[in-house]
């Protein structure tokens, strides 16, 4: 194996890796959470997205083992990147829906909502059920939706299916309660994405997303080699893979985390130029010689507010916080 014995580059010796012993007069960095789903299960298992009163929600999958299976842990993230509450839900009966500050949990046949996003509170609150005997003439079920779309800010339809009948459950907020009317169809019928509560939920981060390109809020500055090994790259789908031979070593880079720089360095990388995307850089995880590529992706959600959380794989998810010492020292 060949290796490089040109020293390191001065101006990057102070560069650390990003854990919890990165050490700064600047930032302080912490695990904010882990979990132990594999990326083949759940591929991006650790989600954030904007809440109610300038709040942000991180979801992270809680699965530890088959009894935990679908229990998800929820974390309320205020302003200035501190928690201001965390839910744990075991989600074996019901399926919850944020909607700006509700949580509305559906089923096939029962429904309730919480205001825990707003106010922390997660007193069940039962959702007004119409048309529950299916008593109702389709113009009149068809009549009572078109008026709540025009009517009312939150909607969304659910499908349920039950021994080979179809039906809808058709969920909206009025008067101050939510409520639900069923509603019976001849055959099934998918629903449009502009149809379903997902849209009221905007992830704006994702743990585990594949990307081999660095994201627009990531500078790359050095790439220091260190040793040139073989490596594979496996393509999946029944195709064969391929051998490279390529430098390995340590990659630095620079984030802006409110109004001051944040650097880094990341180890085992190699990156990778070619033609076919006009050379720019493609960057790769190698643990060892022979080893499968894995990409590497150096993910940032910046807040305005000056914190800021990083993730490089699916299963953890750190918080960078600038110290209160940093924020008055200009």
């Amino acid at each position: 194996m060949e290796h490089n014995k040109k020293p390191l580059a001065s101006e990057y010796e102070n560069f650390q890796e990003i854990n919890e012993h990165y050490h700064s007069d600047n930032f302080e960095v912490k695990l904010f959470c882990e979990t132990q789903v594999s990326s083949s299960s759940s591929p991006n298992p650790i989600r954030i997205f904007p809440s109610v009163n300038n709040q942000l929600i991180v979801s992270c999958d809680a699965e530890k083992n088959e009894a935990t299976q679908g229990d998800m842990l929820y974390y309320k993230i205020k302003s200035n990147g501190t928690v201001e509450d965390t839910l744990h839900l075991s989600q074996n009966e019901y399926w919850p829906e944020f909607i700006d500050g509700f949580m509305v949990f559906t089923n096939n046949d029962k429904a309730f909502y919480t205001t825990w996003p707003q106010n922390g509170d997660t007193t069940r609150l039962m959702v007004n059920v119409l048309n529950a005997d299916l008593s109702w003439s389709e113009e009149q079920v068809y009549q009572k939706i078109e008026t709540v779309k025009k009517d009312c800010t939150y909607w969304f339809f659910e499908n349920v299916t039950n021994n080979e009948h179809y039906y809808r459950q058709f969920f909206f907020y009025q008067d101050k309660q939510w409520q639900m009317v069923w509603q019976k169809l001849p055959e099934y019928r998918s629903l449009d994405s502009s149809e379903t509560a997902n849209r009221y939920r905007n992830n704006v981060f994702r743990t585990g997303e594949e990307d081999p390109y660095l994201p627009e809020n990531v500078t790359f500055l050095h790439f220091h080699p260190e040793e040139k090994l073989k490596y594979s790259h496996n393509i999946g789908g029944g195709n064969p893979g391929f051998s490279v031979t390529n430098w390995r070593g340590k990659a630095f880079f620079k984030t802006k985390i409110g109004d001051r720089d944040f650097n880094f360095f990341v180890p085992h990388i190699a990156v990778e130029k070619e033609k076919f995307d006009g050379f720019k850089d493609r960057f790769y995880t190698v643990l060892a010689a022979s080893y499968p590529a894995r990409t590497f992706r150096p993910s940032f959600y910046i807040s305005p507010n000056g914190f800021a959380f990083y993730s490089s794989n699916s299963q953890n998810m750190y918080i960078i916080r600038k110290k209160e010492s940093a924020k008055t020292d200009h």
